[in-house]
């Protein structure tokens, strides 16, 4: 496998993400992280990336069994867009990089129940980061970015939760390392909302996450272990109850990934459980799918040829 190609299948990619796959029930939306835990396990955002343009797209499927007495049953789809630019600056020894991105999600609540149903579809918080990657050698390297995520006043937000019409301050510190065809990788994240612009009241608590993946490169082939585990870290009126009492949620998820890299593409797929959880209404089962196109790439600088 090529040192590029290589590259591309430890692809980094920041945890901007916004939006979100877990959907709790309040009393009158789904809440859920500006980022969406676990969509950047087996992306190695600590890699820097080659100069150049990258197209990244995340689809996921999930459905939460309802387990909580009273609770509605949820499907979701989501795309998640991305544009990475690696530039050709460096700071600080690091490539610095930037990123944008405009999610996008339908969300069915009962979907067929006779009892009534309902299906949501829109963008939200669309946005954007910038930081820098370090190369440290030995097959190690780190990467640290922030950025914010913009207000988005749509109907997912104001009625499902998902999202919302505030800002959000998000940073991710990554670490990863590539070595013999293995790819190891840690990238933790902490999220601040904004109080509503509307209503002025802070409806997204802050959170932290790690989303994490250890994976076997066999020729074209990618295959390993996945996972993630967010917290919410309170400050927010969705988590409390009707006596003013915090109830965070938190949720840790295990699952598989294969990938393969058709060379530049690369495709990637992965299925993750929640083995635990706490205050959602039941647990997440997701299927992901990831396909990563190298857009631009700046031409080689020709060759030295010796004049006798």
């Amino acid at each position: 496998m090529s040192k590029v190609s290589n590259n591309f299948a430890t692809l980094k990619y920041t945890g901007l993400m916004l939006g979100a796959v877990l959907l709790p029930m309040t009393e009158n939306a789904f809440a859920t992280p500006v980022n969406p835990p676990g969509w950047t396990a087996g992306i190695q955002l600590g890699a820097p990336l080659p100069q150049g343009l990258y197209f990244i797209d995340t689809g996921t499927y999930f459905e939460r069994s309802n387990t909580a007495f009273g609770s509605a049953k949820i499907d979701a789809i989501i795309n998640l867009p991305v544009l990475v630019w690696s530039t050709p600056a460096t700071l600080l020894g690091g490539r610095l990089e930037v990123i944008a991105t405009i999610p996008e999600i339908g969300v069915g609540v009962n979907p067929n129940s006779p009892a009534g149903s309902s299906w949501h579809r829109d963008i939200y918080n669309y946005g954007g980061l910038t930081g820098l990657a370090w190369d440290l050698g030995n097959g190690w390297s780190v990467a640290d970015h922030v950025g914010f995520f913009a207000p988005v006043d749509t109907d997912v937000g104001n009625n499902i939760g998902i999202g919302g019409n505030f800002w959000t301050f998000l940073e991710s510190a990554s670490i990863a390392y590539n070595h013999e065809g293995w790819s190891l990788s840690a990238n933790f994240f902490y999220g601040h909302s904004f109080n509503d612009e509307n209503t002025s009241i802070h409806t997204q608590p802050d959170s932290a996450q790690i989303d994490f993946a250890a994976t076997k490169h066999i020729d074209k082939w990618e295959v390993g272990l996945v996972g993630y585990g967010s917290t919410d870290l309170g400050g927010a009126a969705r988590d409390l109850d009707n006596f003013g009492f915090s109830h965070p949620q938190q949720q840790f998820a295990l699952g598989g990934l294969v990938g393969y890299n058709f060379g530049p593409v690369i495709t990637q797929f992965y299925v993750t459980r929640d083995v635990a959880e706490r205050n959602y209404t039941g647990y997440d089962t997701r299927f992901w799918g990831r396909l990563v196109v190298p857009l631009w790439a700046p031409p080689a600088p020709a060759p030295l040829v010796a004049k006798y």
